[in-house]
């Protein structure tokens, strides 16, 4: 043991060694790094490169596909001038594994300079020692990878070389200009764009030219007097004095925290972000860095104040939420009315922060849920899509596809009961780490205790309202008053990432949510407020585990519509084959359920017939047919448009029957572009995988609970996903044709003949054309909501085609 532990020590400083050696020759070559390199110029001169308006554009669309979020690798964010000059870091920000919670890198946030990211272990990519030409090129890693990249292009064969590694959890190799030699003798091909075609060469010099010159930025142009407006309306109405209007702009902060806010007055692409200040409007926004939005914010007055992006939109992490005309007016009434009363403020004790329910007690309840009913979509896709970007442990809290409804605010009680709410409140309270969370298992059972407290309190509580024991009725079903389309949702999960889209879409699903106030408020404050992706395995543990007990609470309320003698058989077949011991666990769930039903059923499949009694229900603030995915016959046309399309539409409808191992072959998100030739432009559509378990009662070994002759196929019109896996571009001529053979998939090695045929690879030469139109396709349908597609999870063939075979 001693000679092994004196090996280490001698290559650890052999290791930094050599470290200090070729900082040494550094040095001598290119001067000392300098602790802050002036970027900012007034103008440039004539002929030289922008970085708006000639390298950011070119970074946008091949390099923050990759990088940006809290996925990209090396933590190397493309997405804005400061993260490039911010560089890279062999840190992880997912780690499942770490003891203590990581001190946050949130670019933007957490550090304001250079020099404070170098002391957080960050690396240039840019030239920090002397500001010469010369150096500007040679000790920029910006520089040198893409050069590597033109020295060795992707080889353009089918199968690329297994020195690629694009696996989820790879290690990433984050070197530094001072290492780069050993980096490109050691990884020839790993020049950027990583294992993708590389930069056209005037896009190349276009960067090249860029790093000459120094690297240099001008100023932003200034807000227009139509930004300035708006904003100034709002930051005054958010910092009201009175009692009340503090308390509505904390509680409106708490939920808004995460969204992109767009103002329908403003241009489509301008966005902004909720924060506290320390700084009054009018003045230069100086963000107050806590982790979570109930933190305490300090001592020093703060304000709340609206923060321009000036990133580089990526779908992932692009939740929009918009203010329109009738905002303002719609929080005077909820929340400013006579009829509130608020005769204090809440503290920022941490005993009190993390339970909306006390902190907002003075809140009317109904208020507080039609606020997010009103935009529910965007509360469902904050912890669905996630405020991380990713996360497969808490995602595989829940099924790849199911639909969400809501109880109506008026009929519910429970959900308009600020005094019920008030009074459990203390048994609502959920997991939020301060410290290291070791006693993982008594804190679970714990807060099971509270669960099963609360689902008795509330049933004892129904009980006592409806003494005749008449269960729900449809009425109780929120029907958007028949205008608003956030009603019905459809939840789209892709492995460890995740969609929401409006309405019921695609083939009746395994499950289903119906959500009341305090559940949805619970799953905001769990997965969103109270998540901190850098915490630690204890955190991250909680906060999954309890996320089942409030999905089978969503369970159990779509239970309670159906007739009470299938609730159980429903109830076992959703949790099948769950492991041993964990009966007594999901029997404690299986609650709530004494009281019977008002809604009629005639068939034998009341499920599915709930489904389509909500969809009726609901009515105009939504499609009441899913004409792909569930049409009766067919006859189901979109009369809206034209030939092409409708054409389009019938042959992918006849792929929506695949199921089973057919569908097990697939990847999980492919991007369809149907070229019509014609002037009304062509058409997308996104190919879904729906993968089916057997149960969702373990966080862990999902391949063992995998039940694939049960995966299902949805096709929708335009955009679901992140991060696509696949490219097909399809002649309308031939879509009949090509979607024949692409029902003959039975297996992964039909599906790589497929994709070799018919398919776009990473390597193909048209791969940056087709995911440039895909881009300006989404934009151009939806300018609001879209964004970049992420590319590191694009397939490659280059599997290995045997009885292993597996994405």
């Amino acid at each position: 043991m001693q000679k092994k532990t004196i090996v280490i020590i001698l290559v650890m400083v052999m290791l930094g060694g050599c470290s200090a050696l070729k900082t040494m020759e550094f040095n001598k070559k290119y001067g000392s790094p300098q602790e802050s390199v002036p970027r900012l110029i007034e103008a440039h001169a004539p002929g030289e490169v922008s970085f708006y308006d000639d390298v950011q554009p070119v970074l946008e669309r091949r390099c923050s596909v990759c990088h940006s979020c809290y996925d990209a690798p090396c933590q190397l964010k493309t997405t804005s001038f400061e993260g490039i000059e911010r560089g890279g870091t062999k840190s992880l920000v997912y780690n499942a594994a770490r003891l203590t919670a990581d001190h946050p890198t949130r670019l933007h946030i957490d550090a304001d300079s250079t020099a404070g990211w170098r002391e957080m272990g960050f690396h240039p990519i840019l030239n920090e020692r002397d500001q010469e030409p010369v150096a500007h090129l040679e000790n920029s890693v910006l520089n040198l990878i893409l050069q590597l990249k033109k020295d060795h292009p992707l080889p353009q064969t089918d199968l690329l070389p297994e020195t690629f590694d694009i696996r989820l959890e790879h290690d990433y190799i984050c070197t530094t200009a001072e290492d780069f030699e050993d980096y490109k003798k050691k990884y020839p091909l790993w020049g950027m764009p990583y294992a993708l075609p590389g930069l056209e060469d005037k896009e190349r010099e276009t960067i090249v030219n860029w790093l000459r010159q120094g690297a240099r930025i001008t100023p932003l142009p200034p807000p227009s007097d139509q930004s300035v407006h708006v904003i100034q309306k709002w930051e005054q109405f958010l910092n009201g004095r009175s009692l009340k209007e503090q308390l509505m702009a904390r509680y409106l902060y708490e939920h808004l925290f995460i969204g992109r806010i767009h103002f329908e007055s403003l241009p489509p692409r301008e966005f902004y972000r909720l924060v506290r200040s320390t700084t009054p409007p009018g003045q230069p926004v100086a963000e107050i860095a806590t982790v979570r939005p109930y933190d305490d914010p300090g001592e020093v007055p703060f304000y709340y104040r609206l923060r321009k992006i000036q990133a580089t939109i990526a779908v992932k992490d692009h939740t929009v939420y918009r203010m329109t005309a009738n905002k303002m007016a719609r929080y005077r009434e909820l929340f400013l009315g006579d009829d509130v009363e608020v005769t204090a403020l809440p503290s920022y004790d941490p005993s009190i922060t993390a339970d909306p329910f006390k902190t907002f007690a003075e809140l009317p309840a109904l208020s507080r849920y039609l606020f997010m009913l009103d935009d529910a979509r965007f509360f469902v896709e904050g912890f669905i899509k996630g405020p991380v970007c990713r996360g497969q442990v808490a995602l595989n809290v829940v099924n790849d596809h199911f639909f969400v409804a809501f109880f109506d605010p008026v009929k519910d009680s429970i959900s308009n009961d600020t005094l019920f709410l008030n009074s459990v409140s203390d048994l609502l309270r959920i997991p939020s780490e301060k410290k290291s969370t070791l006693l993982l298992l008594s804190t679970w059972h714990k807060y099971a205790k509270l669960q099963k407290e609360y689902l008795e309190a509330k049933e004892k509580y129904l009980m006592e309202l409806n003494p005749d024991n008449k269960g729900n009725t449809l009425d109780y079903v929120w029907n958007g008053d028949h205008v608003n389309d956030n009603a019905l949702l459809t939840v789209f999960r892709h492995f460890d990432s995740a969609s929401v889209v409006t309405g019921f879409v695609g083939k009746m699903p395994k499950t289903g949510w119906v959500l009341d106030y305090p559940l949805l408020e619970r799953i905001h404050y769990l997965l969103v407020a109270g998540f901190n992706v850098y915490g630690n395995a204890g955190h991250q543990l909680e906060t999954r585990l309890y996320m089942d007990f409030l999905r089978m609470e969503g369970e159990n309320n779509m239970l309670s519509f159906l007739p009470i003698e299938n609730r159980r058989e429903i109830w076992d077949h959703w949790y099948r084959d769950a492991r041993k011991g964990a009966e007594n666990y999901l029997d404690e769930q299986f609650r709530g359920l004494q009281r019977t039903t008002e809604v009629v059923y005639h068939t034998d499949d009341p499920k599915t017939e709930f489904f389509e009694k909500v969809i009726t229900h609901v009515g105009a603030a939504t499609e009441a047919v899913d004409i792909i995915n569930r049409c009766p016959d067919d006859t189901c046309v979109d009369a809206g448009t034209g030939p092409d399309e409708q054409r389009a539409d019938r042959a992918m409808r006849e792929i929506t029957d695949m199921r089973g191992h057919q569908v097990h072959a697939l990847p999980d998100v492919m991007f369809v572009h149907v070229v019509t030739g014609n002037d009304t432009g062509d058409l997308a559509y996104t190919i879904i995988r729906n993968k089916s378990l057997s149960n969702n009662s373990m966080m862990f070994k999902e391949d063992r609970r995998r039940t694939p002759e049960d995966d299902t196929l949805t096709v929708v019109k335009g955009y679901v996903g992140s991060y696509p896996n696949a490219f097909s571009r399809i002649p309308i001529d031939e879509i009949e044709a090509r979607l024949d053979t692409f029902l003959k998939i039975n297996n992964k090695l039909d599906y790589y003949n497929y994709s070799k045929k018919h398919g776009i690879q990473r390597n193909s030469p048209i791969f940056w054309e087709e995911s440039d139109w895909h881009y300006q396709n989404f934009l151009k349908r939806q300018p609001i909501r879209a964004g970049l597609f992420d590319m590191y999870r694009f397939h490659r063939i280059a599997e290995k085609i045997d009885a292993n075979f597996k994405w």
